[in-house]
């Protein structure tokens, strides 16, 4: 796609959806430097054109642009950590942060802007070290602090009017974890409803974000089960099922019909919670992973109901 064209999406988009160049460059680039792009005068970087047509909820026309040597490179690189991450080899994951970062210095004497890249690389790095056990309370001000590099003026709980990249829809997730790992149940929830509102606002585009939806679902119904609300754990949970199976999306799907079978156990309804236990663990045992599925028997079991 020449670059042109790739400027007049990004404009046909924003004006359409009656969104500013300011609202829409918040944080990923200058609004001088939107307006290049879109009058064809500046060839964007693919983190900052990825951060854009995220927002614009056109992501999946990323896949007709042409990336350079370089950004392919980055690109496998940035699939190579994800991947690493995965499977937790943390230690070829810092290999691989710094293999970016020697990228990234490059790109900031050439005056390239770099928000998101860098926000991208800090947020791996506190996955890496939120799993190699440092502490819930320094994970939440890590967390905070890569939030900001996009979001300056996030005061911890209000989203505002932003526009979102599934970039800072995946830290805001994990603030809202860290706030309930610490304790902070209040804020943890207002935070994720705000997520859960602001998704539901937005139409779904890219697998990204239809990945992202059911896992703060699922974060919600965990939590609301919790506190005792099963009603309201219940409905949420069913509403995730529904659009995982709408979506074709396994990743939080097992865990959500075992918080769904935690619910109605709680209930009372206790032939229906053997139903959806079963159901979990034999998709956890069906995608490999062993672990969960023992796990799911042992909330059955804590139930007093054996499969």
């Amino acid at each position: 796609m020449a670059n042109y064209t790739v400027g007049a999406l990004i404009r046909d988009a924003r004006e359409r959806q009656k969104y500013s160049q300011e609202e829409l460059s918040y944080g990923i680039c200058t609004p001088s430097t939107l307006s290049r792009i879109e009058n064809g005068m500046q060839i964007p970087g693919k983190k900052i054109l990825e951060g854009l047509l995220q927002r614009l909820g056109i992501v999946d026309q990323i896949h007709n642009v042409c990336l350079s040597k370089a950004e392919m490179q980055q690109y496998e690189m940035e699939q190579h950590l994800v991947r690493c991450l995965g499977k937790k080899e943390y230690d070829k994951a810092k290999q691989l942060v710094a293999m970016l970062e020697e990228m990234l210095q490059k790109k900031q004497r050439s005056g390239y802007s770099r928000n998101m890249e860098e926000q991208y690389l800090r947020f791996a790095k506190v996955l890496i070290h939120k799993n190699q056990g440092e502490s819930a309370q320094k994970i939440l001000e890590q967390f905070l602090e890569v939030i900001r590099i996009t979001i300056p003026e996030f005061d911890g709980l209000h989203l505002k009017t932003r526009l979102l990249t599934y970039q800072e829809i995946s830290i805001l997730n994990n603030i809202g974890c860290s706030y309930h790992a610490v304790g902070n149940n209040w804020d943890a929830f207002h935070l994720l409803f705000e997520l859960k509102e602001y998704i539901e606002k937005h139409p779904f585009h890219g697998q990204e974000l239809s990945v992202k939806y059911p896992m703060i679902l699922q974060n919600l119904s965990s939590w609301l089960g919790q506190e005792g609300y099963y009603q309201d754990a219940l409905a949420l949970c069913q509403k995730g099922i529904d659009f995982c199976i709408e979506y074709g999306k396994m990743h939080t799907f097992p865990m959500l019909l075992c918080n769904k079978a935690c619910a109605l156990a709680e209930l009372g309804q206790i032939e229906m919670s053997k139903e959806f236990f079963d159901l979990s663990t034999a998709v956890f045992q069906a995608v490999g992973q062993r672990e969960r599925a023992e796990q799911v028997k042992k909330y059955a079991q804590n139930y007093g109901i054996i499969s």
